[in-house]
């Protein structure tokens, strides 16, 4: 029985999912990401399809922000000078 090839996305074609895929596609964790749009106010906005209650987003507008966006890093406390041991 021949394979069926996935169908890919067009050229130009958005691609629209819900949290839980873009931080699959994105490598971070729903919650992260869901953080990260609560927290930025630059965060795409979400769509909804005709007839759905779901929010979706383009994966591509998502990519270039979440690529984009200013990086923060955590402190280093393993570098902080310890307290005198009693």
């Amino acid at each position: 029985m021949p394979e069926q090839d996935e169908p890919t996305p067009e050229e130009g074609a958005r691609e629209l999912m819900n949290m839980s895929g873009l931080a699959s596609a994105l490598g971070v964790t729903r919650q992260w990401l869901h953080a990260l749009r609560v927290k930025d106010p630059k965060f795409p906005p979400a769509e909804r399809l005709p007839g759905s209650t779901r929010e979706v987003w383009d994966l591509k507008s998502v990519r270039a922000y979440y690529e984009g966006r200013e990086k923060r890093p955590g402190e280093r406390t393993d570098l902080k000078d310890k307290p005198p041991a009693e």
